[in-house]
């Protein structure tokens, strides 16, 4: 591609040798004959490069250029038909836990492997021609394509097609001259320039794989008119890529596209549209036991990893999993004696995200950095300040393009930060710089963007010292402010639209951690500051927090990404200033994971306060996120725990708060919760003894009649319940003897709390009753129905 890179593709013409080809006029036989050889040559050439994956040398602790077969080394991605049709605007990370919830919950999605892709669809019994693949970096998708590559290549699947052209939006990016399909792919594989034209014959055989949309730099118009574009019409790439995808170009052919959710790619133009979700838990233990060659260190990592909500949602991401084992292996190494000993980091083992990329970069600096001059004694801060100013040049190159959304690098970019090509391969720039594919490209790129954000984050730590400084940065980042002055040359001429502060929320997150561990010392070597300058930081910071909490009417993800800052920052002193003006918090259909739930804990443990409102409805916490959650629930003065993917244990874990003495609910929503009648026969009992709950909402929640057998005996002890709400659910027979028990006994009556409860009811049945259908069901509703209104007259 070095001409079209170079722009010397001026003159060159595919035209005339295609037309020379023709007037040569070669037998059918010679034809096939030739193309098979070219074909053979290209599978060949596509192997090498795709049996292997790059890996880290793990035990030894030692870089590796190596790298291991695809066979051994590769796992199973979870991937799933993409029935969203609308992308949440959450940042994708903190987006996959919550969809992975909804899909282990409902069992009727289909779990695909790469191959399976192009699988005839079961709605017309064709196979799709346009496939979109998404998922967030990271997740997978480069390698699960390279796999699907790799099978056709060994004749294991995808049979059906002569040739597969595998294009890279990274390496599409370099060409800035119109070109034709025909010239872009006889450019990118010279080895098949002459056997173009007799393949293009059959287009329905040929399969098109485009990595990367996401990291594609030039507009795409998704809204250009439709016309038929022949293989040999020149125009700029990005117009080639969009009438190849919509079909306007080659619809016959096949076409597999890689993006992240971020990026638009209109589901109109796609026959099969799926999500890739990483690794399934036994996944993450597989992948931990290849990762590492002794297998008691393997047990002992996963067993850390599984055991900690902040690290084990994380490792269902491959890269991060893979970021984490690398991390890990330095504390759990059969040479360490003991996991408490972790003499040769001085650290412990990594909580936080922003701890698991520390040691993950640490481990890099210390054992590829110095290449042996580095003995397991050495200092940490010494090893830091060896490295000092490597680091120093790749953060600003990091930080400064971050703000830019620039992620590929040329070797004049680097050479302008102090970063020189040639030397990377001999130092531990090698295992977070990586060259393109293509040899004769001189470009480069992090290793992974959350690396590029960690580096960026560590550059600011290590240069931003005045409280000031540090809280203006915050006030940027957060919520695209621009520092009013500011002696901060990181700060100045920045201008952030909303639509980048969502992308700075796991950089800000990293930034927050790595300024604990300047605080701590941990730095030291990259930084020299003096206790006295740091000893007002928490302080200021627990301030400003508490200032944004007080006064900032803030969207609900912006409130969210500040709990995960406070988390990461991890300072007792900071989080029990800011977490008292906490009032309510409004997380309404975020799709929270795990680690959002512990965020959240984490914060609000820090409260002597009632909280008067958590909302948490459609946010998929599932039951091991509500017990996370367990320690602050008895608290919340309402709490909406709505369509939650709650089950029967979930009802037993929060009737443990509605019997806790210190419970100060008032109003608890569960509606939409297969809690079932061993649920709420838990909540029942739970109801005999608070004195707090007036309101309780438990529609579609899967009770039975066998869920009413104690109702009665239990709420006629209790003294505050004035609404309780059960419609939707299968047990029209236990409201009719209720209803006939409040008849004949006037006492009951003349309750208050069961006259509120027949409205209640009376209100949810005419609320569902014109969507009743015919039947016995409608015929109990009708007869609940009147003899409700003659109670009530």
């Amino acid at each position: 591609m070095a001409k079209l890179f170079k722009k010397k593709n001026k003159g060159f013409s595919v035209a005339e040798e295609v037309k020379g080809k023709k007037n040569m006029k070669p037998t059918r036989s010679q034809m096939m004959a030739n193309l098979k050889v070219r074909i053979s040559a290209h599978k060949t050439t596509l192997l090498k490069r795709m049996e292997e994956l790059k890996c880290y040398s793990e035990g030894s602790r030692e870089a590796s250029n190596t790298a291991s077969h695809i066979e051994i080394r590769y796992t199973d991605l979870f991937v799933t038909e993409d029935n969203d049709f609308i992308d949440s605007s959450q940042h994708e990370y903190f987006d996959l836990a919550s969809r992975r919830a909804r899909i282990y919950v409902h069992q009727s999605c289909q779990r695909i492997s790469p191959s399976q892709l192009l699988s005839p669809q079961e709605t017309t019994g064709q196979p799709p021609k346009r496939v979109k693949v998404k998922g967030i970096a990271g997740i997978g998708k480069s390698v699960a394509v390279q796999r699907l590559v790799y099978e056709w290549g060994i004749g294991k699947s995808m049979r059906e097609f002569t040739c597969i052209f595998d294009l890279c939006f990274r390496e599409l990016n370099l060409i800035e001259a119109p070109l034709s399909l025909l010239e872009l792919l006889g450019e990118r594989f010279r080895y098949l320039k002459d056997a173009l034209p007799d393949l293009f014959t059959e287009p329905r055989s040929l399969l098109f794989i485009l990595d990367g949309l996401d990291e594609f730099k030039f507009f795409l118009n998704w809204n250009s008119r439709d016309k038929n574009i022949g293989i040999e019409s020149k125009m700029p790439v990005s117009e080639l890529i969009v009438a190849l995808i919509k079909g306007n170009l080659l619809p016959e052919a096949s076409v597999i596209l890689t993006t992240r959710p971020s990026t638009e790619a209109p589901k109109r133009f796609f026959q099969r549209c799926c999500v890739v979700l990483g690794f399934e838990e036994n996944q993450v233990k597989e992948y931990t036991t290849k990762f590492y060659k002794d297998r008691q260190v393997a047990e002992k990592v996963y067993d850390y990893i599984s055991n900690n909500d902040n690290i084990f949602v994380l490792s269902f991401i491959p890269l991060y999993c893979h970021i984490i084992c690398m991390a890990m292996a330095e504390f759990f190494s059969s040479a360490t004696q003991d996991v408490g000993d972790f003499k040769s980091l001085e650290l412990n083992p990594p909580r936080t995200v922003s701890e698991v990329y520390f040691c993950y970069l640490f481990t890099v600096v210390k054992h590829h950095a110095l290449r042996g001059s580095a003995e397991k004694s050495t200092s940490r801060s010494e090893v830091l300040s060896q490295a000092k100013k490597q680091l120093t040049s790749l953060g600003k190159l990091a930080y400064e393009n971050l703000l830019q959304k620039k992620i590929m690098f040329s070797r004049e970019d680097l050479e302008s930060y102090g970063v020189t090509p040639a030397k990377i391969q001999g130092t531990f720039l090698c295992q977070i710089l990586h060259p393109l594919k293509e040899e004769t490209v001189g470009m480069f790129s992090f290793f992974h963007l959350t690396v590029q954000e960690h580096l960026g984050a560590l550059y600011c730590a290590i240069n931003l010292f005045s409280q000031e400084d540090i809280t203006q940065a915050l006030n940027l980042w957060c919520f695209g402010l621009d520092p009013p002055t500011t002696s901060s040359t990181l700060l100045k001429n920045i201008e952030l639209n909303m639509d980048m502060l969502e992308s700075l929320q796991m950089f800000t997150r990293f930034f927050m951690g790595l300024l604990r561990a300047r605080l701590e010392r941990q730095l030291d070597g990259l930084v020299e500051t003096s206790m006295e300058e740091e000893n007002g930081v928490p302080t200021s910071l627990g301030l400003w927090f508490q200032d944004q909490f007080k006064h900032r009417k803030m969207e609900n993800e912006t409130a969210l990404n500040l709990l995960h800052c406070l988390m990461e920052f991890h300072m007792k002193e900071t989080t029990t200033i800011a977490a008292p003006e906490i009032k309510k918090l409004n997380l309404f259909k975020m799709k929270l994971s795990i680690v959002d739930c512990a965020a959240m804990h984490y914060v609000l443990k820090f409260s002597p306060h009632t909280l008067q409102e958590l909302n948490l409805g459609y946010s998929n916490i599932g039951n091991r996120g509500l017990n996370r959650l367990r320690p602050i629930l008895h608290r919340c003065e309402t709490l909406y725990l709505r369509y939650n993917s709650l089950d029967w244990q979930a009802a037993i874990l929060e009737s443990a708060v509605l019997k806790s003495n210190e419970c100060q609910v008032k109003k608890l929503f569960m509606c939409g919760n297969n809690l079932g009648p061993e649920g709420v026969n838990e909540l029942w009992t739970a109801l005999e003894h608070n004195t707090t709950v007036e309101e309780i909402y438990l529609d579609i929640t899967g009770i039975t009649e066998k869920g009413t057998q104690n109702i009665v005996n239990c709420l006629g002890k209790n003294t505050s319940l004035r609404i309780l709400t059960i419609v939707g659910n299968d047990i029209g027979k236990a409201y009719l003897d209720w209803v006939e028990e409040i008849r004949v006994d006037r006492d009951q009556m003349d309750s208050v709390k069961n006259v509120d409860a027949l409205q209640s009811v009376l209100k949810g049945l005419q609320e569902v009753g014109e969507n009743v259908e015919k039947g016995q069901n409608a015929d109990k509703a009708m007869e609940l129905h009147i003899q409700i209104e003659e109670l009530l007259k």
